[in-house]
This record gives structure tokens, C-alpha cells and sequence, in this order.
């Protein structure tokens, strides 16, 4: 390739004239070379001054930018495989040499990849719409997650933990076919009475069991796998059922090991009173029962291996909790529990373990010694295998709180003021039908060895006001995780050092009762309780400042309480929550 130098000049007059010495018109480029132009007049036009150039006489012109387009023009035409590149004088930088093969032998030859052939324009426009959808859809994920992130964050519980159980003599409940006999049918009609109204979660039913004569001793039992004609048969049962899993409540039936046909009279459960007891544990499952009170354990306390036959009973148990969305279980009295340790102490675990709940009993007639009823019902509870307490201030075999602890006009306000306190402490819950209204025993009831059987009233003397009270105490319960919570967990599940780390327990003078209920990051409760006979005043102002009234068992406190100088009646309970 040829290379050479093109200097241009302005128009001005001036400028010196460029020879042929200085300009290299004669130099070869690819073989060829610039010659003198043999016409004169054809090269006259060029110049500025227009007159002809003689023949054989190399011309001079002075070159400026006019001459020197002209000129290019006519070397365009003769030079057709060259081109000329100036850089730019601004940039002063040095001249760039093009070259363009017009034949295409030194042209450059790439390979041909296949991509190249690509539709980039459409590929790049699908890319830009994938990333933006990519976008799009990360920020709807996003969206939807925040969303449905749960309002708060409980720890997950089952159906029978931290629930309230209500306890029915079904032949004292409710007459559903109208023979002055309580019945199945009868509790069914008054479910939305005991879910509305009371917010219960499950029932608890006494020995529905065939018996000799029910009414007067329904624990002499002819045969455990039927219903007494009395309250109605197996179509009934089902219906019943069927009510309580519409409204998500739960049915447990208790199972009087010690009445049982076969067994009643044996002082140890060998394997033919085991597979007796087996039999009818699996006749209740098969019809829909979710849990079983063992009761009459107390006669076998004895038994070193009795736990092995409650172990296999709890397999059959299990067996059916598989094939049901709820767990079937076991619950005890915690007087089997203490009898038991107290004869076989290395055992006891291998017994606790085959329970869901333990019952335990608050005898309140001896308030001096609550601190330490509490403490032995939470001492079967001290790990997250053991079985959950349920607590009761009234059973079917004692008398009523209504009759046994105050005069009949504090009956409204003592009775609801102790439910209070069974409520509010850690565990599960059982109530005694009309407890809730303060119902008191009769002496003329038809069931002998009852004292707790009477009738249920439906038109309370006490009024609305402990029903409305009872009721918005259970509801309370339900949403305030730190009233029925029984521990602190960590995220690995394990219980912090004890059970006793979400409660605090204050006996004060003149049988006053003070519980605070808390866990973290949430509200704290307190429950303070009038277990006296007389008015008594505390001033709690050096622990607690004052907190807002959920629920007064007189209903005279209202709003704000400040607790600098607090007056409770005797039986008044009065649950706030406290100040953050």
C-alpha cells in the first residue's frame, strides 16, 4: 500500500507557491504513476488564475482548498482502490492510514459462528420482558408473604393444652326427651350455650355406661361397651359428636377402670383384665371419643407394673390418633399419681409419660395451703414431656363451692372469683356444670353418693352478671397466651429451668390470693383474689402501679384501678392488665 502526504494552505495570495519537488504528483501508487498532464487547458479550470499552461511546461498553482478538492475529484476516478483519511487538525494527532481492497483477496475472514446469525433484536427484547416478569413476580411473592405473615407468633399447642374442660353429669345436664332425665340429646341441644355463651372447649362426661340402675348408682356397671337406655344410644352419641367437631369442640368420657365388669373386685390387672379394658377403650374409639379420664387407678396403685399395662392401653390410644385429625388421650388424678410415686418412686416417670393431663384438685376450704397445692400439682408438670395439669376448684364427688365456702349471698361473686383463679393459672382448666352460675347442692337429689349431682338451673338466681363475667373470663382466656400458657419455651422447645418462670404466686395476709401471669413480649395479667370472710385493703403500689379492669367478679370496679390502696370484698376477684 502506498502512502502519502497532503499539506493544505488557505486561499490567501500569500501563501508560496508549491513546486513540483514539493508536491509528489509523479509517485507511484500500486504500480501506477501521476504524470504531467499532457493537455494544458484541461488542467486551466483548476487554477485560480485560468490561464492556460503551456505545452510541455509543468504547471504552478498555488494549492489551497479549492485546488486540492478539484484535483481529489479527478484522482478519485484514476484511483478507484485507495482512500485517502485525514485526521482531524483539531486533534492534532497522527494521519491514520485506511486501506479498502476493492478485488477482496485481503479482506478479513472471520469464522462463521452460528450465533452471529441470531435474531439478537427479538432475543434482546424476550430478555428485557423476562427480567422485568422476574421482577415483578419477586416483588408479588413478597407482597403475599407479608400478608399472610400470622398477626402474632404463639407457640403451637394441641387441642386438650391450656383448653377449659367442662364436666357434665349427663343425667343432671339437660332432659332432651322430656322424662325429667338428663341425656345425650340434651347436651346436644345446649352446645350453643356452652360454646357462645361459656367459650368451653371440650366436654367431659361421667360414666355413660350401662348400669344396673343408673340413677342411683351409675358406677354399678352391667356392661362398659353400651350406652344406659337412660341418656340415649349410640345414634345420640354419634349426633353429639358429630355437633362438637362442627363447632371444634372435643368429647372425653371417663372410663372407671375399677367398675368394670371382669375387673370390678381384682386388686391387680392381669392380662385378662387388661384385654377387658382393652376391648372397651376400643369400642369408645371406634365411635368417635377423643379422650379417656382413667378413673379407679387408685385401686391398682400397688401394682409395680401397672404402668406397662397403661403403656399398652396408650398404644391402642395412639393407634386410632393416626387415622383422626385429633389426638386421642389419656388424663389421670394426680392422687393415682401421688399414690403411685409414693409406692414405686423409681416408676413414676414411666407412668407420667403415658398421660396427656393430670387433674388436679384445689381444695380452697383451706386457703392457707393454696400456695402449696399449686406447687404440687406444677411439680408433675416440670418438663416438656410431661403431661399438662388441669386444674378444678369443684368435682361431682365433693360439695359445691356455692355451699362449702361462703353464706349464700356471696354464693355469685365466690364462685366466680374462684373460677378466676383456676383460670388463670398455668394449664388446662375444669369446670363442674353450674359453677358457672353458682349452683348449689340439694338435699333431696335422686343420686345417692352425689353431693355435686344436682340438677342443672337453667334460671340462675345469680343472674346474668356471673354468666356474662364467666363467660368473658374463658373468652379473655382463649386470646391471652400468658393466662393458659404452662411454660417459657425456648426455640429448641426446651422448657427455661422450670415451670415456674411464667407465673408468680403472692399469698397476702387475710386470704388474699395474688397471681401475675406474663410472657415475653407480651401483656401481663393480674389476678387478685378475696379468699376471706372479711374487707380487706392492700397496697400493692411497691410492685405494681395500676392496670385496666378486664373482669370484676361484683362488677363494681370499672376502667382504671390503681393499687396504692385496693378494697376487695370478701369473694371479689378482679383480673387486670397490667401497665407495660
Amino acid at each position: 500500500m502506498s502512502k502519502f502526504l497532503v499539506f493544505i494552505t488557505s486561499d490567501d495570495d500569500s501563501t508560496p507557491p508549491v513546486r513540483k519537488e514539493d508536491f509528489p504528483m509523479n509517485m507511484m501508487l500500486q504500480g501506477q504513476g501521476y504524470t504531467k498532464d499532457e493537455d494544458a487547458a484541461s488542467t486551466a479550470p483548476l487554477l485560480d488564475s485560468g490561464a492556460a499552461t503551456p505545452l510541455c511546461e509543468e504547471p504552478t498553482v498555488p494549492l489551497n482548498m479549492g485546488t486540492f478538492l478539484a484535483s481529489s475529484q479527478k484522482l478519485k476516478s484514476e484511483i478507484s482502490s485507495e482512500e485517502i483519511c485525514l485526521s482531524s487538525f483539531e486533534a492534532e494527532k497522527d494521519l491514520e492510514i485506511c486501506s479498502k481492497e476493492s478485488d477482496g483477496d485481503n479482506q478479513l475472514n472471520l469464522p462463521d459462528y452460528p450465533f452471529v446469525k441470531w435474531p439478537w433484536k427479538y432475543i434482546r427484547i424476550i430478555s428485557t420482558v423476562v427480567v422485568i416478569l422476574a421482577i415483578l413476580a419477586c416483588f408479588s411473592s413478597s407482597a403475599t408473604l407479608i400478608a399472610h405473615l400470622p398477626q402474632r407468633c404463639d407457640p403451637s399447642t394441641e387441642w386438650w393444652q391450656g383448653k377449659v374442660f367442662y364436666e357434665i353429669f349427663p343425667a343432671s345436664f339437660y332432659d332432651g326427651d322430656g322424662d325429667n332425665i338428663g341425656d345425650l340429646h340434651g347436651i346436644t341441644l345446649k352446645l350453643d350455650y356452652l360454646q357462645s355463651q361459656l367459650h368451653v372447649d371440650a366436654l367431659r362426661l361421667h360414666s355413660i355406661c350401662e348400669a344396673n340402675n343408673y340413677l342411683e348408682n351409675y358406677l354399678d356397671i352391667v356392661n362398659a361397651s353400651s350406652i344406659d337406655p337412660h341418656l340415649g344410644d349410640t345414634t345420640q352419641l354419634y349426633y353429639l359428636l358429630t355437633s362438637l367437631e362442627k363447632r371444634n369442640m372435643s368429647l372425653v368420657l371417663d372410663i372407671p377402670i375399677n367398675s368394670i365388669p371382669g375387673v370390678v373386685g381384682n386388686s391387680k390387672v392381669g392380662h385378662r383384665e387388661h384385654l377387658l379394658v382393652e376391648n372397651v377403650l376400643r369400642f369408645w374409639l371406634l365411635h368417635g371419643i377423643h379422650g379417656f379420664y382413667l378413673k379407679g387407678l387408685d385401686t391398682f396403685a400397688h401394682q409395680a407394673d401397672l404402668w406397662k399395662n397403661i403403656a399398652r392401653w396408650k398404644t391402642l390410644v395412639d393407634s386410632f390418633s393416626s387415622k383422626f385429625s385429633k389426638r386421642r388421650i389419656f388424663i389421670v388424678s394426680s392422687d393415682f399419681i401421688l399414690q403411685y410415686s409414693l409406692q414405686h418412686p423409681l416408676l413414676v416417670s414411666n407412668v407420667l409419660t403415658q398421660f396427656d393431663l393430670v387433674d388436679h384438685n384445689l381444695n380452697l376450704e383451706r386457703p392457707s395451703r393454696l400456695e402449696e397445692q399449686i406447687r404440687e400439682g406444677l411439680g408433675w408438670d416440670n418438663d416438656v414431656d410431661k403431661p399438662w395439669i388441669m386444674w378444678n376448684v369443684g368435682t361431682l364427688l365433693k360439695s359445691r363451692l356455692a355451699n362449702s365456702l361462703v353464706e349464700d349471698n356471696n354464693a355469685c361473686v365466690l364462685t366466680v372469683g374462684v373460677l378466676m383463679l383456676a383460670l388463670c393459672l398455668p394449664g388446662s382448666a375444669s369446670v363442674l356444670y353450674g359453677d358457672e352460675i353458682g349452683l348449689e347442692s340439694m338435699t333431696n337429689s335422686s343420686l345417692s353418693g352425689l353431693d355435686s349431682s344436682t340438677f342443672m338451673q337453667w334460671n340462675s338466681h345469680c343472674g346474668e352478671s356471673s354468666l356474662e363475667n364467666f363467660g368473658k373470663l374463658l373468652e379473655i382466656r382463649q386470646d391471652a397466651l400468658p393466662l393458659h400458657i404452662n411454660a417459657i419455651l425456648k426455640y429448641d422447645k426446651e422448657a427455661i429451668d422450670s415451670r415456674s418462670h411464667n407465673y408468680v404466686f403472692k399469698m397476702l395476709p387475710n386470704n388474699t390470693v395474688v397471681v401475675e401471669r406474663f410472657y415475653p413480649r407480651r401483656n401481663r395479667y393480674l389476678l387478685i383474689l378475696n379468699l376471706g370472710i372479711k374487707n380487706v385493703t392492700h397496697d400493692l403500689s411497691k410492685t405494681y402501679f395500676g392496670g385496666f379492669t378486664l373482669i370484676s367478679s361484683t362488677g363494681r370496679k370499672q376502667g382504671y384501678v390503681k393499687l396504692n390502696q385496693l378494697n376487695l370484698s370478701p369473694g371479689e376477684g378482679l383480673l387486670l392488665l397490667l401497665d407495660k
